[in-house]
C-alpha cells in the first residue's frame, strides 16, 4: 500500500470464485497486484462479525480487498439484502485519532471511537459515516504493509 487510498472492499458470496474472478481481472488491468502473496485470513472477527477475506497486494497503487462474512452475522445479513458489491474504501492515516478528530471538526459524521485488533496491536481504524460520504463507509487505518501474506505495521 502506497498511498492515501488504501483498499477498495467488496462483500462477495464465495471467497475463493472472488479470488479466482479477480486474478484475471488484474492480471490484465494491474498485474503488479499479482507479484506479491495474497494476504488472506480464513478467520477474521471484528465485533459480531466473523468472515474470511483476502486482500491484492498492491505496493504502488489501490487495493483490491475481498470478505466473504460469515451466515447470520451483521454483514452477512447486509450480503443477503443488498448482495455483492461495495463495502468500504479504505485511507489511511498515521494518526487514526487525530484524523477522526479533524473529521468531525469538519462537520463530517463518525463512528464513535477506533477500534484495535489484539492481534495487530499497532493497527487502528475508524469509520466516515455512509450519510456524510453519500452513501459509502469509508474507513480511516493505520498504514500497514505485506510481510509474508500478513500486514505489518507501514509506519515502521
Amino acid at each position: 500500500m502506497a498511498g492515501a487510498l488504501a483498499h477498495i472492499c467488496l462483500l462477495v458470496r464465495d471467497l475463493d470464485q472472488a479470488i479466482d474472478d479477480w486474478t484475471k481481472i488484474l492480471s490484465v488491468l494491474d498485474p503488479a497486484q499479482l507479484d506479491q502473496r495474497i494476504v488472506r485470513y480464513e478467520v477474521f472477527e471484528g465485533g459480531e462479525d466473523r468472515m474470511r477475506w483476502a486482500t491484492f497486494v498492491s505496493p504502488s497503487g489501490t487495493e483490491i480487498q475481498l470478505m466473504e462474512p460469515g451466515p447470520d452475522t451483521p454483514l452477512g445479513r447486509r450480503l443477503e439484502k443488498h448482495g455483492e458489491g461495495v463495502h468500504h474504501i479504505c485511507f489511511t492515516a498515521d494518526d487514526v485519532e487525530a484524523a477522526m478528530e479533524r473529521l468531525r471538526e469538519a462537520g463530517v459524521e463518525t463512528s464513535d471511537g477506533v477500534s484495535q485488533d489484539p492481534s495487530m496491536p499497532w493497527q487502528r481504524w475508524s469509520w466516515v459515516l455512509p450519510q456524510s460520504a453519500h452513501g459509502t463507509l469509508v474507513e480511516v487505518a493505520r498504514p500497514y504493509r505485506a510481510v509474508n501474506g500478513r500486514w505489518e505495521d507501514g509506519t515502521s
